[in-house]
């Protein structure tokens, strides 16, 4: 009778005691359970920036078991403006507890105390520490860290690396950084400056009560999701990122954290800042290989959405006139095309889409649709190939199995590596072969014996795949040559071409050097979808075959979806002064301009722009004017469609020709810029 009794105190006993386990905060009955705090001090420093002497600091007492709070506990003050604390004297049942900081700041962006209070939050086990730093990172991880404890059961420790790296991760941050409540921003490392970016970058372009709101939303939607996931807070972080660092005033927020006095070392947080607004921009990361490189920011909630911005010297910046010149120079040109500009000397023409203005939403091309001419002293179209870096200086240098061919080229055209693969391709082009065909051959002999002196078998001939089009002929195919050697496979393609000129041109030659492992699937370096191969005009501005006797595909952009066409028309017969042909060409340009207008009105195209600019940039170069008041008349016409926008450039003006014999003439070009709303088919 009395063991029947027994039994089910003794069961009872047991499932409340595996109940209780359960239920600790701090997951599973095996771990250590609640631990009495007893006679404890606690130091750190409260950051945004640093809180200001006399901010407010309280430890508030969590029951180890829920973690709620008990209404019990301990108050301290701010010490000094570096926002450090120490709370002495705390007893506490359970070793979790809430540190919680409340005052002003000192702003990281303006260097000055704020203009109101926020309060800020740490969550932390006091059982093994007694230095707890309050923060961003620490308060924004905090209901997710509750949420971890009480909802999935998991370890404190646990919890909180979940949540850091979250919290991290939103910012597009990586690494194996310290506990959150150890990191400060007066101190170096990558941790800590990732702290620094993330304080930063929530203030960004918010007052103190933006940013609390900011603050807010971020830790709602982080607690049970796990990310923050609001692209319009994110834009606006990202374009006042973007903004700062292209200006430069980046720089303050170091000067104004080393102006406080209170750093030995400031963090190195500004690639944290850059590499965020890069990341939402679609532009990814700026290196040596991308040097030149051009991309779109593919934002379409961005102030600079579709504004183009070039790899230089490790960062992204908008390209400026000098910029677009530079891609062309002798040590790399864009495989895709170079980049077309012009110059205005009156008003009238707002920038195109890609435009270099440092205006910012006004960039875009749909802004120069307006009926109302506006001012605008230049614009760009940047179409270099986001698949090609081209600067010679971050090429890297042929392996030595075939550094034999370096007597055979002039200049490196492109680089590429290809994710995933251990395939690499080198562009190169020999430029010097003279006019004539037969010495082209006569070099390529040469090379031909060299190659099979070095163990190079011929392996046939493949589509052409060289790396330029503009203004060359190409022949259809490249001779492929092969080698193995190691374990890896070294292909040497030829492709023969000839560049245009005004008498009997130049032949020239390109070299596609390839090295991949032995059985690896060759990577084709060219999409023959690209709208490098368009052969004709789009239909929409078909009509301009007409009107001109020498068209070029000259430029396209497969990101952006764009392609130029420029097409050239001799309006006038020949004269010998420029005097005579300027009053005669006038008189044309005047007449064929009025029934140019009829044409573009007849095929829907509506006049948005009329100027003088005094040269006229193309693919192929800059080209001046003989005109007696030394001007291009310069007209813009617009079209938009459900497939596409097209603006056509007209310039008139009087050129010269011929070498040993000048003469004049009166010339009309036209450029037409195609802008896709998606690929054509």
């Amino acid at each position: 009778m009395m063991l029947n009794r027994i039994l089910p105190i003794f069961t009872l006993g047991v499932l409340f005691w595996g109940c209780t386990g359960d239920n600790v905060a701090g997951g599973s009955s095996g771990d250590a359970g609640v631990v009495a705090v007893k006679d404890w001090e606690v130091a750190g420093v409260s950051q945004k920036g640093p809180f200001v002497t006399g901010s407010a600091v309280t430890v508030q007492e969590l029951d180890g078991i829920t973690l709620k709070q008990t209404g019990k506990s301990f108050k301290g003050s701010i010490k000094s403006d570096k926002g450090d604390f120490a709370i002495k004297d705390i007893n506490l049942e359970s070793q979790y507890a809430i540190l919680e900081a409340s005052g002003y700041y000192r702003d990281e962006i303006t260097g000055k105390k704020s203009s109101g209070t926020v309060t800020l939050r740490a969550l932390t086990d006091l059982s093994n520490r007694k230095t707890v730093n309050i923060n961003l990172l620490t308060h924004l991880e905090y209901e997710r860290v509750m949420y971890l404890v009480t909802e999935k059961k998991k370890s404190i420790a646990e919890a909180k690396e979940q949540a850091e790296k979250e919290v991290l991760a939103t910012f597009g941050i990586e690494g194996d950084f310290a506990e959150s409540e150890d990191l400060n921003i007066f101190e170096s490392g990558d941790g800590n400056a990732a702290l620094l970016a993330i304080s930063v970058l929530m203030q960004s372009d918010v007052d103190v009560a933006g940013l609390t709101e900011r603050m807010g939303k971020f830790s709602i939607a982080l607690a049970e999701g796990g990310s923050w996931d609001d692209a319009d807070a994110k834009t606006a972080i990202a374009d006042w990122a973007c903004d700062v660092d292209l200006k430069g005033t980046l720089a303050n927020v170091r000067k104004n954290v080393e102006g406080w006095k209170y750093a030995d070392s400031v963090p190195l947080f500004e690639k944290y800042v850059t590499d965020f607004w890069w990341d939402n921009y679609g532009l990814g990361v700026c290196n040596a290989k991308r040097e030149n490189e051009t991309k779109r920011n593919v934002n379409k909630l961005s102030k600079l959405y579709n504004e183009y911005f070039v790899c230089e010297k490790g960062r992204w910046v908008i390209p400026e006139e000098e910029t677009a010149k530079s891609s062309s120079s002798k040590k790399g040109v864009s495989s895709s095309s170079v980049t077309p500009q012009s110059s205005s000397s009156s008003k009238g023409l707002e920038p195109v889409e890609g435009s270099s203005g440092k205006e910012k939403s006004s960039s875009s091309i749909a802004s120069s649709s307006s009926s109302e001419a506006k001012s605008s002293s230049s614009y760009v179209n940047p179409f270099s190939s986001s698949s090609r870096p081209v600067t010679y200086d971050s090429i890297p240098e042929l392996p030595k199995e075939v550094s034999f061919l370096e007597r055979f080229f002039d200049e490196y055209r492109g680089y590429l590596e290809f994710e995933g693969s251990s395939q690499k391709d080198w562009f190169v082009v020999k430029k010097n072969t003279g006019v004539y065909s037969s010495n082209q051959d006569s070099l390529l002999a040469v090379l031909a014996d060299t190659l099979a002196l070095r163990g190079f078998a011929y392996k046939g001939k493949v589509a052409c795949d060289s790396v330029n089009t503009v203004d060359t002929v190409y022949e259809d195919s490249a001779y492929v040559y092969e080698r193995k050697l190691n374990g890896l496979v070294y292909k040497v393609s030829i492709t023969k071409w000839w560049e245009r000129n005004m008498f009997l041109g130049t032949h020239l030659y390109d070299l596609k050097i390839v090295i991949l492992e032995d059985g690896a699937e060759e990577i084709p370096s060219v999409n023959r979808n690209s709208l490098r191969f368009e052969t004709e005009l789009p239909e929409e501005v078909r009509f301009l075959d007409g009107y001109g006797s020498n068209m070029q595909h000259g430029a396209w952009n497969d990101d952006s979806l764009t392609s130029v066409w420029t097409i050239g028309h001799d309006m006038s017969p020949s004269c010998k002064d420029v005097v005579g042909c300027d009053s005669l060409g006038r008189a044309e340009v005047e007449a064929r301009a009025d029934s140019i207008r009829q044409v573009f009105a007849d095929n829907g195209f509506a006049l948005v722009g009329e100027d003088s600019v005094p040269v006229y940039h193309n693919y192929r170069g800059i080209w001046g004017t003989q005109s007696a008041d030394g001007l291009y008349h310069r007209t813009i016409y617009e079209k938009e469609t459900e497939k596409a926008k097209y603006s056509v450039y007209t310039y008139g003006a009087v050129s010269a020709r011929g070498d040993f014999t000048v003469w004049y003439i009166c010339v009309l070009e036209f450029e037409v810029h195609v802008y896709y709303k998606s690929k054509p088919e």
